[in-house]
């Protein structure tokens, strides 16, 4: 499974970030298994875009079925809709982006005093939303490979454009130094990104960058085989849901916002048992 993983990165950052990898050699069935993995984490697009860019160089050592399985892919389907890089607007409402109500507090502040300051910088706001966005969905043990790649692109494409003297401050008042540091080591340990192009990067805190793996989700979720009558026997016995405690991966990271995912998840499961 480990050569599957390498190739998988190795494409992944050559269709995103058009970093040629060479790859390593690998079976029919192993090639499949990628796909699969693929189509979990919803990467297909750039995992094809890959692929492509490796088969028309030199290093041609992947299967005639799997390039012809890609083709068919491509010309059977409609070119997928990347979402627009949407820019921060300015709104009279609470933003509640975290789960949180110190952070929440703390965030409302820093864009209130940003959007009056003399020097507003709309690119900047609109970045620190995304990294939270991103945030957000590492925590929620949701595929999060996708955000971190279209983030990664976003960084590359409007870096130059953001005030990082003011992300790095805001960074510290939100208390997201060791999570972000985190997503600095993601960009930069698997898809070639240097540190120059990740101004927020300071690894002060010293993880273990080699420790780090990329939260891959390699199983999609197992179908439910009950038949109806067990179904209903086993919500009257248990239809209390289980809150998800994946975050806790990340609790020494961010400790304030993992906690307060966890107990919030808590509340809603309680909030859904049937009277």
């Amino acid at each position: 499974m480990q050569v599957v993983i390498r190739n998988f990165i190795k494409l992944l950052s050559t269709g995103a970030f058009q970093s040629y990898c060479t790859l390593e050699e690998m079976s029919e069935y192993k090639w499949n298994q990628l796909l699969y993995i693929a189509k979990i984490n919803d990467v297909e697009d750039f995992i094809i875009s890959g692929i492509i860019y490796s088969d028309n160089s030199s290093n041609n050592i992947i299967p005639t079925k799997i390039t012809n399985s890609i083709n068919e892919t491509i010309y059977s389907n409609t070119t997928r809709i990347t979402p627009k890089d949407a820019q921060y607007r300015q709104s009279t409402k609470t933003i509640n982006k975290f789960s949180n109500p110190y952070l929440n507090k703390k965030l409302n502040r820093i864009i209130y005093n940003e959007i009056h300051s003399i020097d507003t910088s709309v690119d900047s706001i609109t970045f620190l939303n995304r990294s939270i966005d991103n945030i957000k969905n590492l925590l929620s043990a949701n595929s999060y490979i996708r955000d971190l790649v279209e983030y990664g692109i976003y960084l590359r494409k409007y870096g130059n454009k953001i005030d990082f003297v003011k992300i790095d401050n805001w960074i510290n008042t939100l208390k997201m130094n060791k999570i972000m540091n985190l997503v600095g080591i993601y960009l930069i340990k698997f898809f070639n990104f240097d540190t120059s192009e990740i101004p927020f990067y300071n690894n002060q805190n010293k993880i273990k960058t080699g420790e780090v793996k990329l939260p891959l989700n390699l199983k999609a979720k197992s179908e439910d085989k009950m038949n109806e009558t067990q179904k209903e026997i086993n919500n009257l016995i248990c239809n209390i849901p289980k809150p998800n405690t994946g975050m806790f991966k990340y609790f020494s990271f961010f400790p304030l916002e993992t906690t307060s995912i966890f107990f919030s998840n808590i509340f809603n499961s309680l909030s859904n048992i049937e009277e």
